[in-house]
């Protein structure tokens, strides 16, 4: 707070006012993730997602009335499949850039930019402008991280505990998805403890054709993410309501609906409009001191019936994970730090109507933390593959990783 009392003297009055108005919205996720909350915490108070886009260490660092920060993620890898080393080296991994501002009393800003593979790759993941009528009632508008599974909402690496994203998240839903949309957002108390519903509803541009166009593979519906316009001028709509009866709890279901062809141009029908669905039910708890999350996402796609057979047009996946911390303060010269030892089961099935076109694996896993803020993972990767042919494949992976917050 000495910090914090520097700056407003060094404002005016009026300046020194505003600070003092607008420190109590911002929370720090370093401080959240090292002492727990107490359990009278209203709800409102709580951040919307733990982890979310709001939620991050940086936010206690205030320069002016903006916050900047962001995480960097580097990685080592040796993956081998079917006995030929198919990875080893180093990855430079992820560069992303935060920022965020409390325009005014009811006005928020936020935004994030991701530089990916050393630079290979530059993407505008979110950025929104929130007007905040009531804590149940809020619109969002621009860049949306869409509310498809909480992991979507929830994935920075330093708070990731494993090396890479679940295949469920990246394969199906396409994390991270991001569409430029307008739409609501809020939160209601549940019971007179910490309790709450939350839900996020938008209406955005949706998936473009890539989806059976992009991949030798066929259908792979993160290809056909990514459009800066509604390639079909239809929109899509995405939204996610969840519950969570306690700090540490929450069950969520989610869905994504819209139209991913090109159905009519100049007033003209070129083809039937063909939809895509995908729903994800995800949850997390804390049951005897380890902490289990997971996602069940599953896609339909309607298909023209000349592509029947030549692409999947459902799909599912899931993961489930267990991780239990321990050895808190077990190196003296860093008192907070502590160790974490992990499991995760997932899989993915590219075609539920035929066998074959899926994978599956389990990673097992140790962490450092230093601090809440960053992490030191270690991997180990077993995992199976079949084609479409049902031809057997069989992977393993060694990964070390490092991600920090800034």
């Amino acid at each position: 707070m000495k910090r914090f009392k520097r700056l407003a003297h060094s404002r005016s009055a009026a300046a020194g006012l505003l600070m003092t108005a607008v420190l109590p919205l911002f929370h720090s996720g370093a401080a959240a993730a090292q002492e727990p909350a107490p359990a009278d915490t209203l709800p409102a108070e709580r951040p919307f997602v733990p982890g979310g886009q709001f939620d991050k260490p940086y936010l206690a660092n205030l320069l002016g009335l903006v916050a900047i920060g962001g995480y960097v993620e580097a990685h080592a890898r040796y993956v081998r499949a079917d006995g030929v080393t198919e990875e080893l080296g180093f990855e430079a991994k992820r560069f992303n850039l935060f920022a965020s501002s409390q325009v005014s009393d009811f006005v928020r800003f936020g935004a994030e930019l991701e530089i990916e593979e050393g630079g290979e790759e530059v993407r505008l993941e979110f950025a929104t402008v929130d007007l905040t009528i009531h804590p149940t009632l809020s619109f969002r508008a621009g860049m949306i991280l869409s509310p498809l599974g909480r992991f979507n909402l929830s994935h920075d690496s330093p708070l990731n505990e494993f090396t890479d994203r679940p295949l469920a998240s990246t394969e199906l839903v396409g994390v991270a998805l991001s569409e430029p949309g307008i739409g609501v957002f809020g939160r209601v108390p549940l019971g007179s403890g910490a309790g709450r519903l939350t839900y996020e509803l938008y209406a955005v541009n949706g998936f473009h054709s890539g989806v059976i166009e992009s991949s030798p593979d066929g259908t792979r519906i993160p290809e056909g993410r990514g459009g800066s316009v509604d390639a079909n001028r239809s929109p899509a709509f995405v939204g996610r309501a969840a519950a969570s009866p306690a700090l540490g709890w929450e069950v969520g279901l989610s869905a994504h609906y819209g139209a991913w062809n090109e159905f009519e141009a100049d007033g003209l029908d070129l083809d039937a409009r063909r939809n895509l669905t995908i729903g994800v039910l995800d949850f997390e708890g804390e049951p005897f001191g380890f902490r289990v999350r997971g996602e069940l996402a599953l896609a339909e796609l309607d298909l023209p019936p000349r592509l029947d057979g030549l692409y999947q047009s459902s799909q599912r996946g899931f993961f489930a994970e267990v991780l239990r911390e321990f050895g808190r303060g077990w190196v003296s010269t860093m008192p907070a730090s502590a160790f974490l030892v992990r499991a995760r089961l997932e899989a993915v099935d590219f075609d539920t109507n035929r066998p074959g076109d899926s994978v599956r694996q389990l990673t097992l896993g140790l962490n450092f933390r230093p601090t809440a803020e960053t992490a030191v993972k270690l991997d180990y990767v077993r995992g199976r593959s079949f084609d479409r042919f049902e031809n057997r494949g069989d992977h393993a992976a060694l990964l070390l990783s490092v991600a920090t917050y800034f």
